[in-house]
């Protein structure tokens, strides 16, 4: 399938090694940005986008284009490992409330990625009217414990939380650098669940594991939930870091050759592969 906004060729040279992706391999991103400034999220959008151009076929979808994310996400739930890229809100489109079945948890469902940054992970605001808080995490999910606030649990802070490169950011991320962020992961949220860390750019360690940017995975559907600088910039200074050339240099660097290689049930072993020294 081809889209008229931007196409790309599926076949670049990955870690030092030559990999070819299948042509309905795409990444869907919603451009409507918050709290990031329009202006600031379009600068690495275009970032974003000039780096996957040539590699991997995408489709930018404008504020307001709700019905079109839907259609997409409705679409793309095939197995093929696609990304849908939201920038702060979550159309409700995809999510409206639903405890199960809205088409944002199908497409996770379906062995797919959603990767969030900007605002509280899934949330959503239409026209002046808050759609959700921090329950579409929750439902989207289904882990009942999940939050994303400074502090574990339903915990909200002021301040920001110091996020320092970890050795997999750097390899895989050379653009990471520290930063603070508002709405971290907390890894202790996912023991017992069918979800655990995949991969971390950044973390914190000083009270419970906290990671940002970094991807979470289902074990069972293969699934994946990445965020990437989720800054409530309203409230803390703003990061200088690129969260538009971390996107890219992950999905180039480590989520494509991932999904190229690994079938169902190795990824364990694939991700081992990857991480051992070179």
């Amino acid at each position: 399938m081809f889209y008229a906004r931007h196409i790309g060729l599926a076949v670049m040279m990955v870690l030092g090694a030559a990999s070819t992706f299948a042509a309905n391999f795409e990444v869907g991103i919603y451009a409507e940005a918050h709290p990031w400034p329009q202006a600031r999220a379009d600068d690495e959008l275009a970032t974003l986008t000039a780096e996957l151009q040539g590699a991997v076929s995408f489709e930018t979808f404008e504020a307001g284009e709700v019905a079109a994310v839907a259609a997409w996400v409705e679409g793309h739930t095939d197995g093929e490992m696609h990304i849908l890229i939201l920038t702060g809100l979550l159309p409700t489109t995809i999510y409206a409330g639903e405890v199960d079945g809205s088409l944002a948890e199908d497409f996770l469902d379906a062995g797919n990625t959603i990767i969030n940054t900007g605002e509280y992970t899934f949330y959503s605001i239409e026209g002046a009217q808050e759609a959700n808080a921090t329950s579409a995490l929750k439902n989207i999910i289904d882990v009942p414990e999940a939050f994303v606030w400074q502090g574990r649990g339903d915990n909200w802070r002021a301040d920001p939380v110091v996020m320092t490169p970890t050795a997999d950011g750097l390899k895989f991320a050379p653009s990471i650098e520290e930063f603070g962020t508002s709405y971290p992961f907390h890894t202790e949220d996912y023991v017992g669940t069918p979800w655990e860390l995949e991969i971390a750019l950044a973390e914190n360690t000083e009270e419970d594991l906290r990671v940002d940017p970094g991807v979470i995975v289902n074990t069972e559907t293969g699934g994946r939930l990445g965020i990437f600088v989720q800054a409530y910039v309203l409230d803390i200074p703003s990061p200088d870091i690129s969260w538009g050339a971390v996107m890219a240099e992950y999905i180039l660097n480590y989520y494509l050759d991932v999904a190229d290689v690994a079938p169902a049930g190795k990824l364990a072993s694939v991700w081992a592969e990857m991480k051992s020294p070179e």
